[in-house]
């Protein structure tokens, strides 16, 4: 069973890989190995446009509330 603040982490190392693979050009080489192709920045980039900021993933995990407050279903079209 994942605990919470293994999902929390794990929540951290995506925001932090997503903003390597669009943020860190000039180390491309150490940490993939090459250059990243840009169909990957480019989708790295959609997906962090949406992706929470750390400080937004701390208020989460101190809040009361239910999640639901912050993160919901798709509304039906």
């Amino acid at each position: 069973m994942t605990m919470g603040y293994e999902r929390r982490r794990a929540m951290e190392w995506a925001g932090e890989t997503l903003r390597d693979l669009v943020y860190q050009r000039e180390k491309e080489k150490e940490l993939w190995g090459g250059p990243v192709p840009p169909k990957l920045r480019e989708l790295a980039k959609r997906i962090l446009r949406h992706y929470p900021e750390p400080w937004q993933i701390d208020m989460a995990a101190q809040s009361e509330e239910p999640l639901n407050s912050w993160i919901s279903e798709e509304p039906e079209r």
